[in-house]
């Protein structure tokens, strides 16, 4: 991988993980399958579910179950890239996210608010279609949790 071909895959793959935002976000599933997740993509969310969101049709039905009625806003920031081949790379984001749910839609301790900290850990891979997710394991640092009407 030359220095530019470097360059461009690290554009490309702030692009990646910035559609997996919006998409998340605004609960474009079809966007989020497509522009952002390789097909075999897998989701570990520890403070959730100990093992691991597998096969990818489990990672978009555990999202899209959770986010169903939940305003969010994510942020990802400070990108750790290494690349480990020319076509696969280990990013580490910092990130912070906003949850709102409904009472009817309770978090997991009954809050209706989550703000969180912490990082993303992913692989990315280079396909065909251009660089996805294909594993990303968000862990938070701290949370802040609370029932909000």
């Amino acid at each position: 991988m030359t220095e530019i071909e470097r360059l461009l895959a690290i554009e490309e793959i702030k692009q990646v993980k910035a559609k997996y935002f919006y998409a998340f976000d605004h609960k474009d599933w079809d966007m989020w399958r497509r522009e952002v997740w390789a097909p075999e993509g897998r989701l570990e969310v520890p403070e959730f579910r100990e093992e691991p969101f597998t096969p990818f049709e489990e990672v978009l039905k555990y999202a899209s179950e959770a986010a169903a009625d939940q305003a969010s806003v994510h942020h990802g920031h400070t990108p750790i890239i290494e690349f480990t081949s020319d076509t696969e790379a280990k990013v580490i984001w910092a990130m912070e996210d906003r949850l709102y749910r409904t009472p009817e839609n309770p978090l997991y301790d009954g809050s209706t608010y989550l703000h969180g900290f912490g990082h993303y850990r992913e692989t990315y891979v280079k396909l065909p279609v251009g660089w996805r997710i294909l594993a990303s394991r968000l862990t938070r640092l701290r949370v802040e949790m609370r029932k909000v009407f």
